[in-house]
C-alpha cells in the first residue's frame, strides 16, 4: 500500500501519456513524482488498495459517529436532570415525579 494517488495526465501535442504519484505532505501541499512505465502496475496496485482502504476508514468513521450519536441519546435518556440553585443549596437534585 502506498500513501499516494495515482494521477494520470494527457500531454496534447504529443498524445502521450504521463503517470505521476500524487503524495501528501503534512503541509497540505501534494509532492508528485514520477512513475516510469515498468513501474505502472506495481503503482498502480498499491495506490488503489490506498484508495480503498481510505474509503474504509472514511465509512468506519461514519459508522462510529452514528454509534455515539446513539448511545449519547440512549444516555441522555437515562441520567437525571440537575438543576443548579444559587444560596443554600447549591446542587439538587430534579426528580421526575412518580419515581
Amino acid at each position: 500500500m502506498v500513501g499516494a494517488s495515482l494521477i494520470e495526465r494527457h500531454f496534447r501535442q504529443t498524445g502521450q501519456t504521463a503517470y505521476f504519484l500524487s503524495i501528501p505532505t503534512p503541509e497540505k501541499v501534494a509532492w508528485h513524482r514520477y512513475v516510469r512505465k515498468d513501474e505502472l502496475d506495481y503503482f498502480r496496485r498499491r495506490a488503489g488498495a490506498w484508495r480503498e482502504f481510505v474509503h474504509a476508514m472514511s465509512e468506519w468513521v461514519t459508522i462510529n459517529k452514528e454509534i455515539e450519536r446513539s448511545l449519547r441519546q440512549l444516555g441522555k435518556g437515562r441520567c437525571e436532570k440537575l438543576e443548579i440553585r444559587r444560596g443554600k443549596d447549591s446542587l439538587a437534585l430534579k426528580r421526575s415525579r412518580g419515581k
